[in-house]
């Protein structure tokens, strides 16, 4: 009976290390399925940039299928560490650009579409499995900011977005409508009349006209440029909307009132005539760097008929990446002057001045009536973020 005792100590030993391994795996099995369903979202990045409005709609978009399933939505600048290290990694080529797994839905896939992109997001989601493990860790830490132009793995720089004819086209466009306006017609008349009735030569007319306008690009360009980096901190981006919308709807409406006031023959509220002693002061002496100062002086002067458009473009503009949104700043300003090298050229070539300036009596209430429904139609679409 004792040599059975060691036996069934043995065996029962064996049964209780069983029994407990069961209960090991049981409990293990169970706490796996309670992390399973804490951790069940589906992890979902969006790639996006300080005040970006078609960001904006992808992540409305999010919000929305969120409603219906649970999400775990983590956003990165384009220019942040953790951005351009998950840019590079998945060979994102737009902002914004939603990864979901191993899938990248850039901008250029739907193109502003919301159905489609809702559509694309769903068939994401759908071809994630609970297996799949999470595609990288999401730190939240957005402090540190690193250029976007560094290179990518394969040394070979990553555009974000592309430099396309239409928005060039589109940009140069708002620019001529920008500096085609009454202001610049009477300075520009002024100037002309008073270089020929001084110097008598038409050569001097066009080293003016040429001076004058590289100071006014100088001048917007630079200030752009200056802006467009401000624009780039998230918190000044969104402040900056609210602040436009407002400046956009009060000039839309002086402008309106001020075509009303022309029109029953009152004074215009934008007058330049305090200004015109200090450009005789330049014309008379000759020089093309006082003809540049001149211009540099005019932006400031013209900025009550310019600037609201001006500064409509700075906010589509600073969801790009700087070095492209420079280049679409280029040729917005390029477009601000091309007018006036146009109508000083045509002057040049034997165009009188009283010419341009009978076009521009004829025609400002109807250049200033089109501004004025051109800002107030604008500053909704800035507002909701439509553009």
């Amino acid at each position: 009976m004792r040599s059975l005792m060691p036996r069934i100590a043995v065996v029962s030993l064996v049964l209780a290390l069983i029994l407990l391994v069961g209960v090991a795996l049981v409990f293990s099995n169970s706490v796996v399925a309670i992390g399973k369903n804490a951790t069940d979202a589906t992890e979902v990045i969006i790639i996006k940039a300080p005040g970006c409005t078609k960001c904006a709609a992808a992540e409305r978009a999010l919000e929305k299928i969120g409603r219906d399933m649970h999400l775990n939505v983590t956003g990165h600048y384009y220019y942040s560490v953790e951005g351009h290290r998950i840019i590079k990694q998945y060979r994102a080529k737009d902002v914004p650009a939603i990864i979901i797994g191993m899938q990248v839905i850039n901008y250029r896939d739907y193109e502003g579409d919301n159905a489609l992109l809702e559509s694309l997001i769903k068939g994401a989601l759908a071809n994630q499995t609970p297996n799949r493990p999470a595609a990288f860790t999401l730190p939240s830490n957005e402090s540190t900011k690193q250029s976007l132009s560094a290179g990518s793995a394969n040394g070979q720089s990553l555009n974000l977005q592309e430099i396309s004819l239409y928005t060039i086209s589109a940009v140069l466009g708002a620019g001529l409508v920008a500096g085609f306006n009454p202001c610049l017609l009477g300075i520009l008349v002024f100037l002309a009349a008073s270089v020929l009735s001084s110097k008598g030569k038409r050569r001097e007319l066009v080293m003016m006209v040429v001076s004058f306008s590289f100071g006014i690009f100088a001048m917007y360009f630079l200030f752009g440029l200056g802006m467009q980096q401000l624009l780039q901190t998230e918190a000044i981006a969104s402040a900056f909307r609210y602040i436009l919308t407002a400046f956009l709807l009060l000039a839309g409406l002086s402008q309106v009132w001020d075509a009303l006031r022309l029109k029953q023959g009152r004074p215009s509220l934008f007058r330049t005539d305090w200004a015109l002693k200090y450009f005789q002061a330049g014309v008379d002496k000759g020089r093309f760097s006082s003809y540049f100062l001149i211009g540099a002086l005019f932006s400031l002067v013209k900025a009550p008929c310019v600037v609201a458009i001006y500064f409509a473009i700075l906010d589509l503009l600073s969801a790009r990446r700087y070095l492209e949104g420079a280049t679409y700043l280029f040729f917005f300003n390029l477009g601000v002057i091309l007018p006036i090298i146009f109508l000083g050229g045509a002057i040049a070539l034997g165009m009188s001045p009283e010419q341009v300036d009978s076009f521009r009596k004829d025609h400002r209430v109807g250049m200033r009536l089109a501004t004025g429904l051109a800002l107030l139609a604008l500053a909704p679409l800035i507002y909701w973020q439509l553009i």
